[in-house]
């Protein structure tokens, strides 16, 4: 049986040719009838069960297991998607944005914290500083954050947030960030271009001033601020002009942590159809250029945190030096960015803050020495 966004994406009877040797389909809004399309399965039918309109979201009460270290979990508050960036199919495959109740959110975070030893949740959406305008009527982060802070667990364990949209953020939400100890001084703050024409074209909803004006008011209101982003380069109409604004932009502004992407030409959306495609090599050639201009930068970040004490939350043994354990700091978010190697431990710190100096800077990882247990 195939479950999820590939029946989601494709055609019914396009599936049923490509694949004859599965017994059943089923889209993303079919997950509370499988035990009913397992009973046809065994009846020897080859149901094929796909709501174009995804309407459901779990709750509280939907089974969940992590497959995550038990010391760190996600947690989704919404799915779907409103943004409709004309290189993206997720809202035609996961449908419109349906927040989570705070209710909702708040009790699964509570079941969790018992179930597992948490040291940090991680709050993801498609867009989580969109969350609750469809159930609460405008954007309602801070209200779900403010009962998340009843959390009953002890105050040095965090909640980090990604996937936050430029276009979506107020005064509001960065007061309450920059206030707020338990939010991880961590933003994931996707921008994919700062050339006005390209963000125009990726159906963005944002402009160039406006991003420069939130990354200058994050940085001054949030101390020790840790700004990861994502480019996309060689999206269809994307001139020399523009690549090199954005390469002047990330030189000026010093993001901390960059993840680049070429431009890959998803079937059925609307940048497919756009003039002025880019060829691969041109793609490949803007990408390593702003990769290197990206090192230069991180490398210097990276080695201002020498001889510095920072907390550490360790998430296991490294796989390449197997006697040294490896975790994060508030600075590095779990699969996504680098890891600090710590030299002193024990496997019993494993799933537990410590401290540790640093003593060598790479632009990818940190090494250090443990200091406290």
């Amino acid at each position: 049986m195939v479950a999820g966004c590939l029946p989601q994406r494709y055609l019914q009877q396009e599936l049923r040719d490509a694949l004859p040797e599965v017994d059943g389909f089923l889209g993303i809004d079919e997950i509370t009838r499988i035990p009913e399309i397992i009973e046809k399965i065994i009846r020897n039918e080859k149901p094929y069960q796909v709501n174009l309109k995804p309407c459901f979201i779990y709750n509280e009460h939907s089974p969940r297991f992590i497959f995550s270290p038990g010391h760190y979990a996600y947690l989704k508050i919404a799915e779907g998607c409103n943004n409709t960036c004309s290189y993206c199919l997720i809202p035609h495959i996961k449908g419109t944005y349906r927040s989570r109740t705070v209710e909702s959110v708040f009790n699964e975070a509570q079941n969790l914290i018992e179930n597992y030893p948490l040291k940090e949740i991680i709050l993801i959406a498609e867009d989580t500083t969109y969350y609750g305008t469809d159930i609460y009527g405008k954007p309602s982060l801070v209200k779900l954050l403010q009962k998340l802070n009843q959390l009953k667990w002890p105050a040095e364990n965090r909640i980090r947030l990604l996937y936050t949209h430029p276009a979506h953020y107020n005064d509001e939400l960065i007061d309450f960030l920059a206030e707020n100890k338990r939010i991880c001084p961590y933003l994931d703050l996707p921008l994919q271009h700062i050339s006005d024409t390209v963000l125009q074209r990726m159906n963005r909803k944002v402009q160039k001033n406006d991003i420069i004006t939130l990354v200058k008011k994050l940085r001054k209101m949030i101390p020790g601020l840790t700004l990861r982003t994502t480019f996309i380069v060689g999206f269809p109409g994307e001139t020399e002009d523009d690549f090199e604004e954005l390469c002047n932009f990330v030189q000026e502004y010093k993001f901390e942590r960059v993840g680049v992407f070429p431009y890959y030409n998803e079937p059925d959306c609307p940048a497919n159809k756009f003039p002025g495609q880019i060829t691969q090599k041109v793609k490949k050639t803007r990408l390593d250029r702003l990769m290197k201009i990206q090192q230069k930068i991180t490398l210097k970040q990276q080695q201002d945190k020498v001889g510095k004490e920072i907390e550490v939350l360790i998430d296991g043994f490294s796989k390449k030096r197997h006697n040294l354990l490896i975790g994060r700091s508030c600075a590095e978010a779990p699969e996504i960015d680098g890891d600090i190697i710590v030299s002193g431990g024990e496997k019993k710190d494993i799933g537990n803050w410590v401290k540790a100096k640093i003593t060598r800077a790479f632009p990818y990882h940190l090494e250090g020495e443990m200091l406290t247990k």
